[in-house]
């Protein structure tokens, strides 16, 4: 019996360390499993917090940072004053934040007789106070250079001697039908005060006027970059986005655009598609010599517009967009 009692006692021995182990393994698993789903959800957490937080955190900046009114604001003014006869809508704006960027959409227009077109369609995204993406759609038919050179602007400064056929385009004018209104860059003989040139051309409305900042002659800075015209617009605007709403007069404001953006001209220059603006050196320029306009863009009937070749003050003429008949003057 002694050995069948140590039989039994061994065997009851086995079966309670086997039940011990398979106790301990269960536990194991559940331990694993429960690491499992808590690694799971912690990461889950974290992940959901991670996406307001970075909204919250660039809320913040654009509100306290380099906010979205001064990315805004730089970039309307920059193209109000470096891309001739254009204009923005306030209410047209579309503005969209993702983490740590801030979308920014609107449609630039162009006068061309007594009607605004639009022109080109801007994306602009914005990482931080950063431009990182640059799309722009075209609507126009005539589209000046991109990047213009010393020897292919469209306005010319009267001390640029570069010879300039000034026949095609007068006859690129005289070919259109009567029915039309047309936009045209009229460069000038001399510099001279935007009042006078009003005066000269009555029948057509002048849009805007390029202003002689030293550098047109050659259309280099004093570092040697090509630069491209910068001016302002010469009608009043009363639309309520327009930096040239309810002043004491367009040229007044002009001065002010340039003394704002010059404090954010690397993004302006990335904003406009001049590549360079030496803004330093042309504001300057300006305070010592004042505002004065070697070119305008106007806009008006075709025999409007060819009235004015006979006017010894222009050089030359280079015609824009054109469009049918929207005349009432």
């Amino acid at each position: 019996m002694d050995e069948y009692e140590k039989l039994l006692a061994n065997s009851k021995r086995d079966w309670e360390n086997a039940t011990d182990t398979n106790k301990l393994q269960k536990s194991m698993r559940r331990s694993i499993s429960s690491s499992r789903w808590k690694l799971i959800l912690a990461t889950l957490t974290t992940g959901l917090l991670i996406v307001p937080i970075s909204y919250l955190l660039t809320f913040i900046y654009y509100a306290f940072g380099t906010s979205s009114t001064t990315l805004m604001d730089v970039a309307s003014n920059t193209l109000y004053v470096t891309e001739p006869n254009t204009s923005l809508e306030e209410m047209e704006f579309d503005m969209e934040f993702t983490p740590f960027s801030m979308k920014l959409g609107f449609d630039q227009y162009k006068r061309i007789g007594e009607e605004d077109y639009i022109a080109n369609t801007y994306n602009l995204q914005f990482t931080l106070g950063s431009l990182s993406k640059k799309e722009v759609d075209t609507s126009l038919e005539r589209v000046g250079a991109k990047h213009p050179t010393e020897t292919n602007p469209w306005l010319t400064h009267p001390d640029n001697r570069n010879e300039i056929d000034n026949s095609r385009e007068w006859k690129v004018l005289e070919g259109l039908p009567d029915e039309t209104v047309a936009e045209a860059y009229i460069s000038l003989n001399d510099v001279v005060d935007v009042e006078e040139i009003e005066k000269l051309m009555p029948n057509v409305d002048i849009v805007w006027a390029a202003i002689d900042t030293g550098v047109e002659d050659k259309n280099l800075s004093k570092d040697g970059d090509v630069v491209s015209p910068i001016g302002y617009p010469i009608q009043l605007d009363q639309t309520y986005w327009s930096p040239f709403r309810d002043v004491a007069s367009n040229e007044e404001a002009f001065i002010d655009i340039l003394q704002f953006i010059v404090k954010h001209e690397e993004l302006a220059t990335e904003v406009s598609s001049a590549k360079n603006l030496a803004l330093s050196e042309r504001i300057e320029f300006i305070e010592k010599n004042g505002v004065k306009t070697y070119a305008v863009v106007v806009t008006g009937p075709k025999q409007d517009l060819l009235g004015l070749k006979d006017l010894s003050v222009i050089r030359t003429l280079k015609i824009g967009e054109v469009k049918l008949w929207n005349w009432s003057h």
